[in-house]
């Protein structure tokens, strides 16, 4: 395989050249949804990232299996389920097939697996049952704890120290031994819903839902986790204490790739801020394409605010753009010079491999869109500028030329 790719792995703050477990192979995961509402544009900006980001790996001639879970185990699924008045299960299956609509709709097509966490109890109960006879987990009465002081290198991915994370503690507790403790297994959180365990009923702990579902699906290491920048602490600190702490192997995944956030008014788009702009409204206004380019202008490291008006610039310029590519249309799926395409793609190529740099490559294509319009009908240039956006746009997920 091509080892050309270059990725920033949050792991090691650099840039590293891409190389899979397996050759040919690529094995990735991005955390998915917590289904209590719709899909809003933020949750977009970091699934059209990864979406990509499997595009490319393919079009590279990886065999990539994307697997993104569905947090269906949540106290804010219950709490919005029961003011709705319906079973918490038909609120789960409302919305997680929105979610799929929505997914359809956006064009990401390359997600293989879209699981609920509810299917994996079994194999969350077993890990921890695991921690606790291995030593890293203690019990208090009917919940479990994972022992961080057990596990030396709990921060690395957040490079920060024990002292500094303890300037942080997201689960307080009074039964725990240390601060940064989290737990494995609780005690039920709301009435009337619990699971079975040795230890009596209870609910599993946010990081041991992800850990069970990629352990199971793709064994002890795997070759990419993605998800937001917010979520490098605590959750995928202790998605790494726990899969290095059962299997012994490290790392338990060589590529983090972390994605900015989508903001609003400067502040973090999501439903407890009240500044939510729902995937589907925009997409009704705009259409994929144009929601697509305008997510991946930005870099996917760097946080950037929504911006309806440049959203609408986009739109207009993508429809202007693909009228004066109109003469294209006739050779879509014609069999191009695949060395000439690729020689006008090289720029497009070189932003990709460079830690998948999505603005350069949609500033390289509206360069190439427009050499392509001035293309004389007929020539053999015409066919060659119709194949390279035609595999551009299999790439980002935009149809260029109709």
């Amino acid at each position: 395989m091509p080892e050309r790719i270059k990725v920033f792995n949050t792991l090691s703050m650099k840039k590293e050249q891409f190389v899979s477990m397996s050759p040919g192979q690529v094995w990735m995961f991005v955390c998915g949804p917590t289904v209590n509402d719709y899909m809003h544009i933020g949750h977009a900006k970091t699934y059209v990232f990864y979406d990509v980001v499997a595009r490319y790996l393919r079009h590279e001639g990886y065999d990539v299996q994307f697997a993104m879970n569905v947090t269906d185990i949540d106290e804010s699924i219950v709490q919005v389920a029961r003011r709705s008045r319906i079973s918490v299960e038909s609120f789960v299956r409302k919305y997680m097939n929105y979610y799929v609509e929505d997914m359809k709709k956006l064009g990401i097509e390359t997600l293989g697996r879209f699981e609920r966490v509810s299917k994996y109890i079994e194999e969350m109960v077993q890990q921890v049952s695991g921690l606790l006879s291995k030593g890293y987990a203690y019990r208090v009465r009917n919940e479990i704890f994972f022992d961080v002081s057990k596990f030396p290198r709990f921060g690395s991915l957040s490079h920060m120290s024990v002292p500094e994370l303890e300037l942080r503690p997201t689960e307080l507790s009074e039964d725990k031994r240390n601060l940064l403790d989290f737990a494995l297994w609780r005690r039920p959180p709301v009435d009337g819903i619990s699971f079975s365990s040795p230890w009596g009923e209870g609910w599993p702990g946010w990081h041991i839902q992800d850990t069970a579902y990629t352990m199971s699906i793709f064994g002890p290491q795997y070759d990419m986790h993605g998800g937001a920048r917010e979520l490098i602490y605590p959750h995928h600190e202790a998605e790494i204490a726990q899969a290095e702490s059962l299997s012994g192997l490290r790392p338990f995944v060589r590529y983090w790739v972390h994605c900015g956030l989508l903001t609003t008014e400067g502040r973090k788009m999501s439903k407890s801020e009240g500044n939510v702009v729902y995937s589907r409204d925009i997409l009704r206004k705009y259409g994929k394409n144009a929601v697509r380019l305008f997510l991946l202008m930005q870099h996917h490291r760097d946080s950037f605010e929504f911006d309806e008006y440049t959203l609408r610039r986009v739109a207009g310029e993508f429809q202007l753009a693909r009228e004066n590519l109109k003469q294209l249309k006739q050779y879509r799926g014609r069999s191009s010079n695949q060395k000439r395409v690729h020689a006008i793609l090289a720029g497009f190529f070189e932003a990709m491999n460079d830690d998948f740099d999505t603005p350069q490559a949609v500033d390289l294509l509206n360069t190439i869109a427009s050499e392509a319009s001035g293309a004389p009908p007929g020539s053999t240039k015409a066919e060659d500028y119709a194949g390279a956006l035609e595999l551009a746009g299999n790439i980002f997920g935009v149809d260029f030329i109709g």
